[in-house]
């Protein structure tokens, strides 16, 4: 249907016809033109009449609506295995599941190519990664054989839809084989499946394998075990596998976990039993380990050998367990949120060898003092205690007794500058009196938190650069000389608490430039403690200062836990995985850090693999800023390796470390002869409201001719507007008739002698 219109400048029809009216007019107020004929006279008014007629018809706009149909774009998809387990027997006698693949896809290529013209087709090969594929000419370039390692068909669907957002899916073709091998897949396959029927996406399952009654694929194997584990000693670890069951329901199999710790000896850690109810069942196992000292450790999932099984090289699996020596955990109570509490936390929680928790006191919240600190003032549970303006009264004297006596027992304490920290927190008369270092007066006690005035005499105030008085483990932010420089470069503190009186045994470590003590160190009992007048080292941070500001606090806590020896340095090896199949590459990085948790580049790197039998051979290194890297290009034999770091500076050892993986007995992509029909299924069937569902090949051409005839559901009706002056060909029309029309006046007129 088509409607014209017309829209007049200014909206007015007035307008319109008054302008053409005065330019109607002007044809009689011209020269006249003498003794012209009538015949030349009215030819010369009939070309400016034209004219006048197609001013008019730009100043009245005339306007077409008319209705169409527009195709929308939309996206097929489709996607084919191309990971080595389609190696194995289809059920075609005399086929790999490749070829039968391969082979469908050919037949479908001629339709696929079709489809193309009314749909965009995406087409990908994936295994353990997506690998777009085009269609050049018509033909499919598919690879001459599967090679992927392993196969992750959670991961790859999801990138796949990822890459469509927004656009329209007809409908997402999955081939292969259903096997999923990959160890720890960043999406699961049901959380793939769930993102399509979310999207309203259907997905076309088709599986090339035989689906393995329970005669051809008794198994049982150990699945979905984590590569690796870091922990710190003595702290429990769960550690997480599955065993699939098939062909062996409600029979109850054992499975161990076995330890081997850093001299090769092996343990049996626990014992569970697992029962399926159905075939080819994969069931969650998870048992404790705790590691009794530091070293590396390897873990291995186990079950013993089934009546009838044909597969045994899956029955078990092995992680790595790195158990570093304890963390450790500090508690931090603060009672003001404008003081260090807002980047001491940040500067803390940077190291990760430490675990912070912090507590808020809040003033306004007296109704509840004492607070209850039972659970957190255990042995067990702390190391290193920091206070900052917290008043007495909010810990209570058996809080304060407790924290005494883990003092007592060895544990660290700091208490920090502020209105209700020291004497005039009221810490003169309680338990921690006599674990401070310094001495309180009687009259310093200021009810701050309960509304009292603050006195100045209690208080240093302005700014107070701090100066080191002696070379210490905490205030060793440089090395000799430039020690000091650091220090005078620092942001001053923003005033502080007045110390008066020191106890015999304690040491100033930092003071201001009048003297006047800032940092104090002591010790009671087995203890460390540390009095600090300031809560304001924040500035450093606040100006651009964090590595000193990270510095100081970190080697705070490590000197209250008597962990302050600067020479004690972490030598660490990392490997991205640690099970590998055979030939693969095997890549790891190395590095060394201080106690104060820096980077030493100036040390010297050896590496070597050492081999089941004791063979070595010497790896190369490459740096790369503050890490080293090292490969080995193919391990071939199975078995289980280690890489060896020793690293050196100066002639000197700063210490060794080693990190194992093992090459693996069996090829996890080629271990499972049966095809995963069901899950590929339930897959499917997660979408089957927006039309999913699984299909055999054979039914793949008829599902491309139902999508061909689905095209028509891309097509709209939209309206189409033209308007003269739309475009700039109307414009050029326009001006190219009005100009000739002029110009076919102008020659008719010099031709008969008129001008």
């Amino acid at each position: 249907m088509i409607e014209w219109s017309l829209s007049p400048i200014f909206n007015s029809y007035g307008v319109v016809a008054a302008l053409m009216v005065g330019m109607a007019l002007l044809l009689f107020v011209t020269p006249s033109f003498g003794r012209v004929p009538t015949i030349r006279r009215g030819a010369l008014i009939a070309v400016r009449v034209v004219v006048l007629l197609l001013l008019l018809l730009a100043m009245l706009r005339p306007t077409r609506v008319y209705s169409t149909t527009k195709q929308q774009s939309a996206v097929l998809m489709l996607m084919f295995d191309q990971s080595r387990s389609m190696t194995l027997p289809s059920t075609v006698e005399g086929k790999s599941r490749w070829q039968e693949q391969r082979e469908t896809l050919l037949k479908l290529q001629d339709q696929l190519a079709d489809l193309a013209q009314d749909f965009d087709l995406r087409l990908y090969g994936y295994d353990d990664k997506l690998h777009p594929l085009e269609m050049k000419e018509g033909k499919l370039n598919l690879p001459d054989e599967p090679s992927g390692d392993l196969t992750d068909i959670g991961t790859t669907l999801h990138e796949a839809v990822q890459r469509e957002l927004g656009k329209r899916l007809m409908g997402a073709i999955l081939l292969g084989d259903g096997a999923q091998t990959a160890f720890s897949p960043q999406v699961e396959m049901p959380e793939a499946g769930r993102e399509l029927a979310r999207l309203e996406y259907p997905l076309y399952t088709v599986v090339f394998g035989p689906t393995g009654d329970v005669a051809q694929a008794r198994d049982v194997s150990i699945e979905n075990m984590p590569e690796q584990y870091t922990v710190f000693v003595k702290n429990e670890l769960v550690v997480k596998g599955a065993l699939r069951v098939r062909g062996y329901v409600n029979q109850a199999i054992p499975v161990e976990l076995i330890a081997e710790n850093p001299s090769g000896e092996k343990s049996l850690v626990a014992t569970v039993e697992v029962t399926a109810r159905e075939d080819n069942q994969l069931l969650p196992v998870e048992m404790s380990f705790v590691a009794p000292e530091p070293g590396q450790y390897q873990l291995t999932l186990r079950t013993a050998e089934q009546p009838g099984e044909r597969v045994t090289r899956n029955n078990e699996l092995s992680a790595y367990v790195t158990a570093l020596e304890g963390g450790l955990r500090v508690l931090y109570l603060y009672g003001d949120l404008l003081g260090e509490q807002r980047l001491l936390r940040r500067s803390i929680n940077l190291s990760p060898d430490i675990q912070l928790d912090d507590i808020y006191v809040d003033p306004k919240n007296r109704e509840r003092w004492p607070i209850n600190l039972d659970d957190e003032l255990t042995f067990a549970n702390l190391d290193v205690l920091l206070l900052e303006s917290v008043d007495s009264t909010a810990l209570g004297a058996a809080n304060m007794q407790g924290i005494a006596t883990l003092v007592e027992r060895g544990k660290g304490l700091m208490m920090l500058g502020g209105f209700n920290s020291f004497g005039p927190g009221g810490y003169r008369d309680s338990p921690l009196a006599d674990v401070l270092p310094i001495e309180m007066g009687r009259f310093e006690r200021q009810d701050v938190a309960f509304g009292s005035p603050i006195s100045k005499d209690l208080h240093l105030w302005g700014k107070l650069p701090m100066v080191p008085t002696q070379s210490h483990a905490i205030t060793t932010l440089a090395p000799g000389a430039d020690n000091a420089s650091v220090w005078k470069s620092l942001p001053p503190l923003e005033g502080a608490n007045k110390f008066t009186d020191l106890k015999p045994r304690s040491r100033v470590l930092l003071e201001t430039e009048a003297q006047q003590p800032l940092l104090v160190s002591g010790e009671y009992g087995s203890g460390r403690v540390l009095a600090f007048a300031g809560n304001s080292t924040l500035r450093w941070w606040q100006q651009g200062r964090q590595a000193e500001h990270r510095r100081f606090w970190r080697q705070v806590i490590l000197w209250l836990a008597r962990r302050d020896n600067l020479e004690q340095n972490d030598v660490w090896i990392k490997l991205a995985q640690r099970r590998f199949n055979p030939g693969a590459r095997v890549t790891f990085t190395a590095g060394a850090t201080s106690a104060a948790g820096e980077a030493i580049r100036d040390a010297t790197f050896t590496a070597e693999l050492v081999s089941g039998d004791g063979t070595r051979q010497t790896l190369r290194l490459s740096q790369d800023d503050d890490v080293m890297s090292g490969a080995i290009d193919e391990v071939t034999l199975p078995g289980d390796y280690l890489v060896e770091l020793m690293v050196t500076r100066q002639g000197k050892q700063l210490g060794t470390t080693r990190a194992n993986f093992q090459v693996l007995d069996r090829d996890i992509e080629l271990s499972t002869p049966a095809a995963g029909h069901e899950q590929m299924a339930q897959l499917a069937a997660l979408t089957k409201e927006s039309g999913g569902k699984p299909l055999a090949p054979e039914q793949l051409p008829s599902l491309l001719r139902e999508l061909k005839e689905r095209r028509e559901e891309l097509l709209v009706e939209v309206q189409v507007k033209w308007q003269l002056g739309d475009t700039a060909l109307d414009a050029w029309l326009f001006v190219l008739a009005v100009v000739s029309c002029l110009t076919v006046e102008w020659l008719l007129r010099k031709r008969w002698g008129l001008v």
